[in-house]
C-alpha cells in the first residue's frame, strides 16, 4: 500500500502546470496556515477510512492530510483546495460505518480531531459551544453544572459532535429525546470557498427565518465543514432503581394474577423505599 500511495504522488507530480492542474508540491506548498501537514503514506493509510464494514467500495488514496486546531486553519485548508481544484474529505474520529468519511482519489482530508475544546457550558441558556473534534463523550463536563447531553449514539465514547452532526446520529435515548437534529441550536460551517457562515440560532426558542442548520445535520460534509456546534441540554434523568421480587406461585385467574401482582408490587415498592 505504501509503494501504491508513492506511486500515485509521483504519478500526479508529473503533471503540468497547465489545463487547470497543479503538481501537489505546489499545492502543498498553498497549504500554509492550514496547519499540520501529513503526507507521509503510512499517516495517509490511517486516514483513509472509517469503520465500514469489507466489501463496500475501497477508498481512494489522499494527497495529503491537515489537522488543524482553529477555524482559520480550516479555512486556509479550504481555500488552498478550492484554488487548486483538489476535493476535500472532511473527517472527525472515523467511526462511521457508511464510509462517510472515505477519502478519494488525490484529495485533501481535512481531519478535525485536534479541535476538541469546550468552549463554553451556559447554565442559564442550558447549552453548550464546543469545537467540532470534541468527543461525544467529552460533553460530559456539562454533568459538572448539573446538566446533560442526550443523543447518545453507539459510538458515543469514540465519535466526535461533527461527526454526530454529519451522520444525525441516534441513540438509545432518541427514543425519548430525538436525535442530533432534535438538540442542535446553531453551527459555524466553513463552505466551499473558505467563508464562514454561522447557521441557526442562539436561544431555545429560534422560529424566525430559515432553519439552516437542519440540512447542515445528516449531510455528511457535503455542504460544508462543521468547526463549531450549539447544542441543548437537559436537566440529567434521575437515577435508575431496579427493583426484583420473588413469589412463591401466582393465582390462578388472570385478572387476580394482575391485580394480586399490581397491589404485591406496591406493597413490596412502599416496603422497599421505607427501607432506604
Amino acid at each position: 500500500m505504501r509503494r501504491h500511495l508513492r506511486e500515485i504522488a509521483a504519478s500526479a507530480a508529473e503533471r503540468a502546470d497547465g489545463g487547470g492542474f497543479v503538481t501537489p508540491r505546489t499545492f502543498l506548498a498553498d497549504l500554509r496556515g492550514a496547519g499540520p501537514v501529513e503526507t507521509d503514506p503510512d499517516v495517509l493509510e490511517a486516514y483513509r477510512r472509517d469503520q465500514a464494514a469489507p466489501g463496500l467500495p475501497d477508498a481512494g488514496a489522499p494527497t495529503a492530510l491537515v489537522r488543524p486546531r482553529t477555524t482559520g486553519e480550516v479555512q486556509a485548508a479550504v481555500r488552498a483546495a478550492a484554488r487548486h481544484g483538489v476535493p476535500i474529505v472532511p473527517r472527525g474520529a472515523g467511526s462511521g460505518l457508511s464510509s462517510g468519511a472515505d477519502a478519494v482519489g488525490g484529495c485533501l482530508v481535512v481531519c478535525l480531531e485536534r479541535m476538541d475544546a469546550v468552549i463554553d457550558v451556559s447554565t442559564a441558556n442550558l447549552d453548550a459551544t464546543v469545537q467540532a473534534g470534541l468527543i461525544n463523550a467529552a460533553l460530559g463536563a456539562a454533568r459538572e453544572h448539573n446538566l446533560w447531553y442526550a443523543p447518545d449514539p453507539a459510538s458515543w465514547e469514540f465519535s466526535t459532535i461533527a461527526g454526530n452532526v454529519a451522520t444525525n446520529s441516534g441513540g438509545l435515548c432518541c427514543v425519548k429525546y430525538g436525535v442530533t437534529r432534535d438538540a442542535l441550536l446553531s453551527l459555524e460551517v466553513v463552505l466551499a470557498d473558505g467563508s464562514t457562515a454561522r447557521l441557526g440560532h442562539a436561544t431555545r426558542k429560534g422560529v424566525a427565518g430559515y432553519d439552516l442548520a437542519a440540512p447542515m445535520c445528516g449531510s455528511e460534509g457535503t455542504l460544508g465543514i462543521v468547526t463549531k456546534a450549539t447544542v441543548r441540554l437537559l436537566a440529567p434523568p434521575p437515577t435508575a432503581h431496579t427493583l426484583a421480587a420473588a413469589f412463591r406461585r401466582f393465582p390462578a385467574p388472570a385478572t387476580r394474577s394482575r391485580a394480586s401482582s399490581g397491589s404485591c408490587g406496591r406493597r413490596c415498592w412502599s416496603s422497599w423505599t421505607r427501607r432506604r
